[in-house]
């Protein structure tokens, strides 16, 4: 009974009955949508340098040690 099509198939097109769907789809705003990606990528980005930058620096030289003489 899981794999029941919805709207069932054997129907009359015009006698289409309402059903409740096991996984419901959200219709967003295309614009919107994009807009928050492109959001959600750059804080992500953004993350990754700092992560990058302060976190995950292990072997690196500082090069100005070097002339402490």
């Amino acid at each position: 009974m899981i794999f029941l099509s919805c709207p069932p198939v054997y129907t009359l097109p015009g006698t289409w009955t309402k059903c409740n769907a096991v996984i419901p789809h959200a219709n967003y705003d295309p614009n919107v949508t994009l807009m928050i990606s492109i959001a959600v990528i750059t804080v992500l980005f953004i993350f990754y340098g700092i992560n990058k930058a302060f976190f995950n620096n292990k072997g690196l030289e500082d090069p100005f040690d070097d002339h402490d003489d």
